[in-house]
């Protein structure tokens, strides 16, 4: 952290420390996932009273930035407002990217005892469906290379593009889930697969390779690798029931994806 990142935070509170609307606020983001540049933004995570959060929420005002507190070039503090019952909601059964918005969060200001040991458990990893999501990524990883095989035949570079993410994505994601540790979304993927301690041999090569050049070939080697290191095999993996699932019919049990609408 940049001494002139160090002041806004400390201007910040200083303007919104005494509110009593907001009797907790968290450094989140880049600066406390240890990712920040001198040029970075400063994430703020405002904990909000069960009122003020349902009224920001009725208006649509969760979100905020504020452009007049950094001194330097580019610098802005960008805000979101939670509550101790949405922390709760996630804790319960928010998704990874939900959790991980929490993950190495520090605590600024807090007039809550109880949100340490809230913050801990929002950002743990949950361990009872790792089973489960192994064999949902694998399959999302294998219908992916099938995908792109489709778009290598009709030369569909968007089609392409789209095959070469998703594979990057999910074979990530097998990895970060064997480390059991949480799904960033798409901005800290690489860095936080990065980091994960277990991973293929030459794991990071393997999708620098896929996405400089997509081939069948660089697809094959890096599902070989990591249905490996899974210890599956890609032949005993039924991907089509499973993809239909997850990717077709998923609007059955819950409001279909914004991509799908």
């Amino acid at each position: 952290m940049t001494p002139e990142q160090q002041r806004a935070i400390d201007t910040f509170l200083a303007a919104y420390a005494p509110k009593p609307e907001f009797p907790a606020i968290l450094l989140a983001g880049s600066l406390a996932h240890g990712f920040a540049k001198p040029t970075s933004d400063v994430d703020i995570l405002l904990v909000a009273t069960e009122a003020e959060f349902e009224r920001r929420a009725l208006e649509r005002k969760l979100t905020f930035s504020l452009w007049d507190v950094c001194e330097y070039e580019g610098g802005y503090i960008d805000c979101k407002v939670v509550s101790i019952a949405s922390l709760q909601q996630v804790r319960e059964r928010g998704s990874d990217p939900a959790r991980y918005a929490f993950k190495d969060a520090r605590i600024l200001h807090s007039r809550l005892p109880e949100l340490g040991a809230l913050l801990d458990a929002v950002a743990q990893f949950p361990v009872q469906e790792q089973d489960a999501r192994r064999h949902r990524f694998l399959c999302q990883l294998l219908a992916w290379k099938w995908y792109l095989s489709q778009g290598l035949d009709k030369a569909n570079p968007y089609l392409i593009t789209l095959a070469v993410q998703k594979l990057v994505l999910f074979a990530c994601r097998v990895v970060l889930n064997e480390n059991e540790l949480l799904y960033p979304f798409h901005k800290w993927l690489l860095e936080e697969t990065r980091r994960a301690p277990r991973q293929p041999e030459g794991f990071m090569a393997l999708l620098d390779a896929l996405m400089a050049a997509p081939t069948m070939a660089a697809a094959q080697a890096l599902s070989d690798r990591v249905f490996a290191f899974a210890g599956r095999a890609e032949k005993e993996t039924d991907w089509p029931n499973q993809f239909m699932r997850d990717s077709e019919l998923n609007w059955l049990e819950h409001e279909a994806p914004v991509d799908d609408l």
